[in-house]
């Protein structure tokens, strides 16, 4: 959750017109998170085992095989997301890969939905303008954590 908080602020920082549409219309709070988690998914590779042979794409993975759920990669596939690099908080993307999925999805992405909601809700109503400077990110071949963002200014709304 923390990683998904300092992307929501990172990502408004970068993109204004979207903070903005989300202050114009409220109602697309849970879709900007949705978009967060799809833009910036918080753990970037996850570890599974192939429990029986199985073809990808063309490709034949072994039963027993070590697999790497690459999130990132997946959320970003214009294969599924029409201009995938764009942040877009009127996309709406609920079948991201974010908090994974059935038996194996986050258990608790529930409380993550509702902090991340709140902190949403709360930046669209009291922030105007929000500048952050360039990220530095925590070096991690797992998760998508920031060392240092600074926030250089926030003018109230």
């Amino acid at each position: 959750t923390i990683a998904s908080i300092g992307n929501i602020v990172a990502l408004f920082g970068r993109h204004p017109e979207q903070l903005e549409l989300v202050r114009e219309n409220p109602e697309l709070v849970p879709a900007a998170f949705a978009e967060v988690l799809r833009y910036w998914a918080p753990v970037h590779i996850w570890g599974r085992t192939a429990v029986r042979e199985v073809e990808i794409d063309g490709a034949t993975v072994p039963a027993g095989a070590q697999l790497g759920i690459l999130f990132g990669a997946g959320n970003r596939d214009p294969r599924h997301y029409e201009n995938p690099d764009t942040f877009d908080v009127t996309r709406n993307p609920v079948d991201h890969l974010s908090f994974g999925y059935g038996p194996h999805g986050c258990a608790g992405q529930g409380l993550a939905k509702l902090e991340a909601h709140a902190i949403i809700d709360a930046l669209a109503r009291r922030v105007k303008v929000l500048a952050t400077a360039d990220e530095v990110r925590v070096p991690s071949n797992i998760t998508r954590s920031f060392e240092l963002l600074q926030v250089l200014k926030v003018v109230a709304a």
